[in-house]
């Protein structure tokens, strides 16, 4: 198994690495759990995660890594905001506010289309009863910071919303 080299897959041998394993979960990386015969098999965290048992075949490894790899780095599936606020896209995840989480929510519904001012002040006032007028602009700043991390962008259409893209196909400007 050391032979297999994984720059964005994590190898976690379960139950003997298992801080790794929440570790790994805490940062949104994908993981191959590699099970201990006899050991019962640890709940999986999401699509990111998948397990074998020992022992297991080199040709079982390599596929399972590379399916994993193939989930991490594929930009093809939407970016989805979850009940508890995290933002998943690509293999990463996201925490966000429940402000942050009432806006994004909105944009990505709509994604690839334009969601309006509008629509947006609404959705961070029945988030956040206590919003101001000036609230939008300032989650609307902070979202765009922290969604760049994950390799997506917030565009502003001049005088009517926004769009939500992913960060190679949208104005660096933003």
């Amino acid at each position: 198994m050391e032979d297999i080299m994984t720059p964005d897959v994590k190898i976690v041998r379960w139950p003997a690495e298992s801080g790794k394993l929440e570790g790994f979960r805490m940062q949104g990386l994908p993981c191959l759990i590699v099970v201990a015969r006899g050991a019962r098999v640890p709940e999986l965290a999401g699509a990111h995660e998948d397990w074998v048992r020992q022992p297991v075949e080199a040709w079982e490894l390599k596929t399972r890594i590379a399916s994993l790899h193939l989930k991490a780095t594929s930009r093809s599936a939407a970016p989805v905001v979850d009940e508890d606020g995290l933002l998943r896209y690509g293999g990463a995840v996201l925490p966000l506010t429940v402000s942050e989480a009432a806006v994004l929510r909105g944009l990505v519904q709509r994604r690839p289309g334009m969601v309006s001012r509008a629509e947006l002040a609404e959705r961070l006032l029945s988030a956040n009863r206590s919003a101001s007028q000036n609230a939008l602009d300032l989650h609307m700043m902070r979202l765009r910071r922290k969604v760049l991390s994950v390799g997506l962008a917030i565009e502003t259409v001049r005088g009517r919303g926004f769009l939500l893209k992913t960060r190679s196909l949208a104005d660096p400007s933003g």
